[in-house]
């Protein structure tokens, strides 16, 4: 089994075994949610500033995304994702708003038939599960969709953050491991410009979170003394996630199937 269809399946299983659980809430009941308010404050920095921006979320998962660009009133949508059975009832949340797509086989398939199609894409912990021979591929195709000056943003587990081992191994899934340096060296290769890493911070955080972040604080401190004098760090991140945007420049599109 090839290594991109393997991961396929890992998630198909993994839906026909829990289909049951997969919560089915309106618009009405998370747009509340914590995971969506967070999203709100997080990414509305980042968003375009048009409202009617086309916005693609890949890997959409639960909808906490496309929801949070729903309550800040974006209304050009779409969102996806293998296997969308269980996760139809997103496209529900405000008619005409979001389009949902089914990926048959891989990401670059899928969007090599949206060249110049979107002001904005976001893939959140989904670049980890592409294996390395096809990240040229997916990389140049995330290239070839975006509008030129088009923003790319994509969050993924830190291998120099505190938990490399347990982010990279959590799941049957994750094919890749990312620091700053290679995710950064990634994306100039395919041709985008004005890279940026973001820190994820929580917004107004609770007492319970504040406490948190202290006792974080030394274990995060001794990563980057650590790397200071012996590793090779670039963005100086050192959290359990990567955040970073990428703009579309003027290079002319790499695209090909050659590293499919």
């Amino acid at each position: 089994m090839e290594p991109n269809a393997f991961v396929a399946e890992v998630y198909r299983r993994m839906s026909l075994r829990h289909a049951a659980g997969h919560p089915k809430p309106t618009f009405a009941e998370i747009e509340q949610d914590p995971q969506v308010l967070l999203t709100v404050a997080q990414y509305g920095p980042l968003l375009p500033a048009n409202r009617q921006s086309a916005i693609l979320d890949i890997g959409f998962g639960g909808g906490w995304f496309l929801a949070a660009c729903l309550k800040l009133g974006y209304t050009n949508l779409s969102g996806a994702e293998f296997g969308i059975e269980h996760q139809a009832h997103v496209a529900d949340w405000r008619k005409g708003s979001i389009t949902l797509h089914e990926i048959e086989s891989d990401i670059g398939a899928f969007l090599s038939h949206h060249p110049e199609q979107y002001d904005f894409i976001t893939m959140s912990h989904v670049i980890e599960h592409i294996p390395k021979y096809s990240l040229l591929w997916i990389g140049d195709a995330l290239f070839q969709a975006l509008k030129p000056g088009g923003k790319l943003l994509l969050r993924t587990p830190n291998m120099e953050g505190p938990t490399a081992n347990s982010s990279l191994y959590v799941t049957l899934a994750h094919e890749y491991g990312f620091c700053g340096s290679n995710l950064q060296s990634l994306l100039d290769i395919c041709g985008f410009d004005d890279i940026r890493f973001h820190d994820a911070v929580v917004p107004h955080p609770t007492f319970r979170q504040r406490v948190g972040a202290l006792l974080r604080w030394p274990y995060l401190q001794e990563r980057r003394v650590r790397h200071r004098f012996f590793g090779v760090n670039v963005g100086g991140q050192f959290g359990t996630e990567l955040m970073m945007t990428a703009r579309r420049g003027s290079q002319s599109p790499l695209f090909s199937t050659k590293y499919k």
